[in-house]
Order: structure tokens, then sequence, then C-alpha cells
């Protein structure tokens, strides 16, 4: 769907975002993310208990393509949208757009915004394999799923090959190549940059979308388009385009449908009345979807990583349990109290005048702790 889903984004997503800019309440932001500054939109309020939607665009679309979605469901959570780096507002990045950099980045994005996790990450199209990226990095802090007509990051080489067999044309991944091409001609320099990133990925057989793993199995859903779509007047499609948008929804529909088996509480949805843009012709199926992951997501994932031991001395250790939204602290001989979070890694336990500041490696899993009291700080390693 690589080649499907960039005419519809780069043709599309400049046509929608132009009668959706009045859907969205209050400005945007730039905030810098380490040289370079990206424009977010921050909707709703942080709330206990409640995981933080993010929203993760497709190939060079801007704010405005969310059709609102991100602001309607900040009525029971905290929303954020941006433009990644050279798309819209944002400025230009130092790092190729490459997924692993994107996933990197929207983390420090996140941390810069002072909104710890958990996450339920929403992806359209090329955000698709990025929040898969994200959610296989970072995977304590993901909440729950929503992919909206993803690119399709389970390809591979053999599959793409098998859809031109089907459609009976020769090198049709080069004449498609060069008609993607074409219609870059004159497109801000971010959006080429994205193209470029993506067809790179799909001359290496689209094994880069996978690199990171697989996403931990949490409340999934999967919205796919089933209504064909056009492509931009007065271009050629190599071969029937009908049966070639068959053969890729055949195969999208297998491996996608194999993706929401992995997680007991997984949906796929194909819906005959979208394309591409699923938010921008049906928003009230992309808020069901959020929805229903939020009502099926497990509040507060991300503690689980802090659970475990941490020996100071072979007699005094301190456990860290969790009791359903709490961490609980019990130290040696003596009662469990709960901690209250200040940050996403720092927890105080007011009774004593105590601070609890985890240490974690770079996916996020604790391995460590620094006990701070009476202007003392001890550190403990995790033991289990």
């Amino acid at each position: 769907m690589i080649r499907l889903a960039l005419a519809s984004t780069v043709a599309g997503a400049l046509l929608v975002s132009a009668h959706m800019l009045s859907a969205q309440a209050g400005p945007p932001a730039m905030v810098d993310v380490g040289g370079h500054k990206l424009n977010v939109r921050v909707a709703g309020t942080a709330r206990p208990g409640a995981p933080t939607i993010i929203f993760e665009s497709g190939l060079g679309s801007p704010l405005a393509a969310w059709n609102g979605v991100n602001v309607t469901v900040a009525d029971s959570s905290r929303t954020i949208a941006y433009e990644r780096a050279g798309i819209g507002a944002s400025e230009p990045g130092k790092e190729p757009p490459t997924v692993k950099n994107i996933a990197a980045e929207l983390h420090v994005l996140l941390a810069k915004l002072d909104a710890p996790p958990p996450y339920v990450l929403i992806g359209h199209s090329l955000g698709g394999p990025i929040i898969n990226t994200f959610a296989a990095t970072f995977p304590k802090e993901i909440a729950g799923l929503v992919f909206i007509d993803p690119t399709d990051f389970m390809q591979t080489d053999a599959d793409m090959a098998a859809v031109w067999e089907k459609v009976g044309v020769k090198n049709g991944r080069d004449s498609l190549r060069t008609l993607s091409a074409k219609m870059l001609t004159g497109m801000p320099a971010g959006i080429v940059a994205e193209w470029r990133e993506v067809d790179r990925v799909e001359r290496g057989g689209f094994a880069e979308y996978r690199a990171a793993g697989d996403a931990p199995a949490v409340p999934t859903v999967v919205l796919l388009a089933g209504k064909g779509e056009a492509g931009p007047a007065g271009a050629a499609f190599p071969g029937d385009f009908n049966r070639f948008f068959q053969a890729i929804l055949d195969q999208r529909i297998d491996h996608f449908g194999r993706l929401a088996r992995r997680s007991a509480k997984g949906t796929l949805v194909l819906t005959t009345k979208s394309g591409h843009f699923i938010h921008g012709s049906e928003p009230e199926l992309v808020v069901w979807a959020i929805r229903r992951v939020l009502a099926m997501a497990k509040p507060h994932p991300e503690l689980d990583r802090f659970v475990g031991q941490y020996p100071f001395t072979p007699t005094f250790v301190i456990t860290i349990t969790r009791d359903d939204d709490k961490l609980m602290l019990q130290a040696t001989g003596q009662q469990s109290f709960a901690l209250a979070a200040e940050s996403a890694t720092t927890f105080t336990l007011q009774m004593v005048g105590a601070k609890i500041e985890f240490e974690t490696d770079a996916a996020g899993n604790a391995t460590g702790l620094v006990l701070v009291q009476n202007g003392m700080r001890q550190r403990a390693p995790k033991a289990k």
C-alpha cells in the first residue's frame, strides 16, 4: 500500500486541510526538541488513570488533516497532535526521517511537554509503521493502538511482487515509483524527504519497518479503507487500478487481521464508505475506535516496569509492588505505603518526607532507584 498511500496523502492532505482548520481548538505551539522546533497542538486535560492520546499523521499531512478528531476525544483525555520535522510549520530536523528517528524524536517531544505515559497511539498511513516502531521501542509505555488505513509495515518484497503478478504488469513497481516522483514536483522539501525515505525502505524490502520488533499485545483497533480511489487527474496508472487495489486490499486484510488477533482485545474494521482519509470522511468511526481502545486499556501499564526488589544491603530491601493504578513501597520489616507520582519516574512518600527516583534504560525499564531522604541520596540496583 506504500504507493497508493503516498498518492492519497500528498494529493489529499492539502485538499482536506482547507476546510478543517475551523474544527481545531486552541492555537498550536512551537516546541524545541533539540536544535529545531515542532508545531504541536495539545487539547484536553491530563486525568488520573487516563492515557494521553498521541496522533501520528500520514506522509506530509498537516495538523488540520485530523479533522478535529484530536479535539473531539479530548473531552476524556489529553491529546497531542503535531507536525513532524520539516512538515507544515515545523522546522527541519538534522536527522533523516526514518521511523526510528521519528519515534525517538516523538519520545523527546513528549518529555518536553511533560506528558508521561501511558499512551494510546493513533497512526494514519505512514503513521502506522511509526507508532508500531514507537510501541515496540517503548512497550511499557503503551496502553493501546489505533491504526487508520496504515502503511503495511508487514509487507515484504515478495508480497509486493505477488501483487504486481496478480495485476499482470511487469516492472509495475518502477512505473509507480516514477509516477509518484512526478507527483512530488514542486512539493515542500519536508514532504519530498519523507517520500524519499519511504522509497528507500521499499527498495530494501520494507524490512526497516519491522526492525524494532512487534508492538506489545495491547488493545488494538485497525481501520482499513475498502473504497477505491482514483489516482490524480491525468496520471496514467500502470495496469488495471481496480485489480491492483483489490490485490493490495486482500493482502492488507490478511496482514492486519493477524496483527489484530495478536491481542485478546484486537479489532479489525473494513469500511467501504471511505478511502485513505477515513478521519476525513468518517470521523465518527475514528472517534469510536479511539474510545473503544481507551475503554479497554489497562490503566498505567508503564507502572509494571518499576515492580521488583531493590536491595540496599543484604538485610535492607525496598520492594515495589502495584495496587491497581498506584505503586506501593515496602521496606524490610516495615508496613507498605502508597507512592504519589511527581513525574514519569519520580515518586514521593509524603508520610516520611522521602522521594524515590527510578533509573531506567533506553527502553524505559527500571534498572535501579535512588532514595532521597534527609538530604541524603542512596542508590539500589533492581534485583528482580
